[in-house]
């Protein structure tokens, strides 16, 4: 990865951090920063994608949390 590359992903991490109110070095984040690493290493490159792709694992992730 290219420095640009790692800055795109801190955004994009920053960002979930921020909308999801959780502390960086939380379980969490730490947790979906891993998955932004795995969506970029499987060819997604647009921040925008990137911020989609973890909304959309938070979310699914949230909903199964929910009882029935």
């Amino acid at each position: 990865m290219w420095p640009e590359d790692l800055d795109a992903l801190q955004r994009v991490f920053d960002r979930l951090c921020s909308e999801y109110r959780w502390p960086r070095k939380s379980a969490q984040a730490q947790r979906y920063g891993r998955m932004l690493i795995e969506e970029y290493q499987a060819g997604t490159r647009d921040e925008y994608l990137l911020l989609a792709a973890g909304r959309a694992s938070i979310e699914s992730s949230l909903v199964q949390k929910r009882p029935a």
